[in-house]
């Protein structure tokens, strides 16, 4: 599931010629990738590891725009669903994310997340640990955190500041709770009561 969101974020970011360019070079035989399927880590690695030869650009900074598309484009708006779900301010949404595991296996039983604790060490300071976490993933994770900080309306800094082999540590210091305006988020989707 999340190489076929990937896919979508290179095809939607850098154009359909540059994943397939991606796939062509890696000589995988693939032309898409199918999200019900299992796939090797190894293939997402190599992926990840060839698009940023291609763009020229470093494996995290791509990593946090995938972390970042997930939860601004209006094509995996289900994400963000899932992620706003967690508070009404970022506050709570931050405290929420040691939840975030469980709620996520309801929306999609196969997707294993790390496990996350989140303690505030100083008023609007929070350190995020993670544990068992794919290779990567605190970079997604970090994207994520920026744009949902803008989703609600928050000036937050973020950054990794602690990687090890059993996980990562991510501070995130809330400098302004309403420094903007948030994103609209409403509880119930179209149509429903």
């Amino acid at each position: 599931m999340i190489l076929w969101i990937f896919e979508s974020f290179v095809r939607l970011t850098y154009g359909d010629q540059v994943w397939e360019k991606v796939l062509s070079d890696l000589d995988l035989h693939l032309h898409s990738v199918e999200p019900m399927f299992h796939y090797d880590d190894q293939i997402g690695l190599s992926i990840l590891r060839q698009l940023s030869i291609e763009q020229k650009r470093d494996r995290h900074s791509l990593l946090e725009d995938f972390g970042t598309f997930l939860v601004t484009d209006a094509r995996v708006e289900r994400v963000r669903r899932l992620l706003r779900f967690g508070g009404v301010d970022f506050t709570e949404f931050l405290h929420s994310l040691e939840d975030l595991k469980g709620r996520a296996r309801l929306a999609v039983p196969d997707l294993i997340l790390p496990e996350m604790q989140v303690d505030e060490t100083h008023p609007h300071r929070f350190e995020i640990t993670c544990e068992n976490i794919p290779v990567g993933a605190p970079y997604v994770l970090l994207g994520a955190l920026r744009a949902l900080a803008d989703d609600y309306g928050s000036l937050v800094f973020l950054e990794v500041s602690e990687e090890k082999s059993s996980g990562v540590v991510i501070l995130a210091s809330l400098l302004e709770s309403q420094h903007a305006e948030g994103r609209e988020f409403l509880w119930a989707t179209e149509g429903a009561p």
